[in-house]
């Protein structure tokens, strides 16, 4: 084929789950010629809260172009209608997480390995897909400027179905950030839209007294990809599985953020970035860094991916 494939990435525009999607798309664009487009379904509506399966029974328009794609990669609920549509459609079609229905129904699924999601068209990786790339956090590298030689980032998640984020948890990590910042790390802190006000507010103040820490509050261009291209050390709250395999991308050291709750299923995950990542506690525990490869499952998905469709065509 001579000119490059149309792929759509169908989301419901929230960052975290069109990041696994886009994520891929633009893996998959390195290894082969792709046109990526980016669609967005509401979540706003009736229809909107119906089981896919009966989103497309009732005809739910999503509004997405007439003229059909080659490939369509969606993650999130809203995606699963419009790729089932697709795919009967004769669209080669790629689901992101577990989509809670038979995998069969899409042409490839990529999963978490926690999901425990098996089949011939499966591919199981550890955490999510993602958009980190050297060359994609060096373009943002000058968004910040750190003074200091060693620099620490922490990435905040919040309360979650299965993790709680209370005072007494807020103040143990404040307590870790105080003991970095007189050790003379400058620490760079990006909350998420599940952070309580609680936490918010706490880590405003170091913000206020202390010139080696910098709070990304949402205004303004997102420093996202600085802050990792920068990092010495990052640090992760456990509630965040995308967080957590980001951060394990750069190669950088990467520590988990305690929280209680019930992690039930994410355990694995923790167990597996532990063994591939050296993933630890960073409470209680030696933060003398160690090495390791760089976590790269969003490029062996888009391998995987490639190789199921050219045996398509």
């Amino acid at each position: 084929m001579s000119g490059p494939l149309t792929c759509w990435v169908i989301s419901d525009g929230r960052r975290g789950i069109e990041n696994q999607a886009l994520g891929l798309a633009e893996a998959m664009s390195q290894q082969g010629h792709l046109d990526v487009q980016s669609h967005y379904i509401s979540r706003k509506g009736f229809l909107a809260l119906l089981p896919a399966g009966l989103q497309r029974l009732l005809g739910r328009n999503p509004g997405l172009p007439k003229d059909l794609p080659r490939i369509a990669i969606g993650c999130g609920r809203q995606a699963i209608a419009p790729l089932l549509d697709l795919k009967a459609k004769g669209v080669f079609t790629i689901y992101v997480q577990d989509p809670r229905i038979s995998p069969n129904q899409f042409d490839v699924v990529i999963a978490p390995e926690h999901d425990q999601l098996f089949g011939d068209n499966v591919l199981s990786i550890i955490g999510s897909t993602n958009r980190i790339t050297p060359e994609r956090l060096a373009q943002d590298k000058d968004m910040i400027a750190p003074n200091a030689d060693r620099t620490a980032v922490f990435l905040i998640g919040g309360k979650s179905k299965t993790h709680d984020y209370p005072q007494a948890t807020i103040h143990a990590h404040a307590e870790l950030i105080t003991d970095l910042l007189s050790s003379g790390w400058e620490i760079f802190l990006t909350s998420s839209r599940r952070t309580p006000v609680p936490a918010y507010k706490y880590f405003s103040l170091f913000d206020e007294d202390f010139d080696n820490f910098h709070f990304y509050t949402g205004r303004g261009p997102n420093p996202y990809f600085a802050y990792l291209h920068h990092a010495d050390m990052i640090f992760v709250t456990e509630d965040s599985t995308n967080m957590l395999t980001e951060a394990c991308t750069t190669g950088k050291p990467v520590f988990r953020l305690p929280m209680p709750g019930q992690p039930g299923k994410f355990q694995s995950l923790y167990d597996a970035l532990e063994s591939r990542c050296r993933v630890r506690s960073a409470i209680g525990t030696d933060l003398t860094p160690q090495s390791y490869a760089p976590l790269n499952e969003t490029s062996r998905a888009a391998a995987f991916v490639w190789d199921k469709f050219h045996k398509t065509v």
